[in-house]
């Protein structure tokens, strides 16, 4: 899903007129990004009310800061990084206490309401193999497949993103898919068996 010239317009006027405190170009910005930067925070932090408190704080960094932005990245780019600093922290805060495990739930809950029952509890087990599957990853795996491949970041954003080279970006997504692809052949469904 690559962005367009016009998309990528239109997001640095929005920028700009927040910049100038413009709550309306802030609402639409916002209503742009809200499900995007909500779904990237879930599938790092596992939490709805912390994801939610997270994009809230993200938002409003992006309202104060919308005037030091400089136009270098696309502003998807921008947004997520704040998104990534903001998570990143909690994260560290929450591993004090705590081991984090990290998913791409609700990127996975795809069943369709018109499927029958049989179908829909298959889609469950799918997405419950994938999900279990994706948990095997590191994190630094399941960011770089999210922003790849659920976000359609190319690589030299991502790069930018996590301030690593586009060659760490392309071998990161190579061995998680290549990891994923062996943990989806070897699923946890054996622990059935007696």
């Amino acid at each position: 899903m690559e962005t367009t010239q016009y998309q990528q317009q239109a997001d640095n006027e929005l920028v700009a007129g927040t910049a100038r405190g413009d709550m309306a170009a802030f609402e639409t910005l916002f209503r742009r990004f809200e499900t995007k930067v909500y779904q990237y925070i879930l599938s790092s932090i596992h939490d709805d009310a912390m994801a939610q408190e997270l994009l809230a704080e993200v938002m409003e960094a992006v309202w104060k800061g919308a005037k030091t932005f400089k136009g270098e990245s696309q502003v998807s780019t921008w947004i997520f990084g704040i998104a990534r600093h903001k998570m990143l922290d909690a994260i560290r805060k929450r591993t004090r206490h705590q081991t984090s495990t990290i998913a791409l739930d609700q990127a996975m809950d795809i069943a369709d309401p018109r499927d029958n029952p049989e179908r829909q509890a298959e889609q469950q087990d799918e997405a419950d193999t994938v999900k279990e599957a994706i948990a095997t990853l590191s994190r630094e795996h399941r960011e770089v497949l999210y922003l790849a491949f659920y976000e359609g970041l190319p690589y030299q954003d991502i790069a930018t993103l996590i301030d690593a080279p586009v060659n760490t970006v392309k071998t990161r997504v190579f061995y998680a898919k290549q990891q994923l692809k062996r943990a989806l052949e070897n699923p946890r469904r054996q622990q059935n068996v007696p």
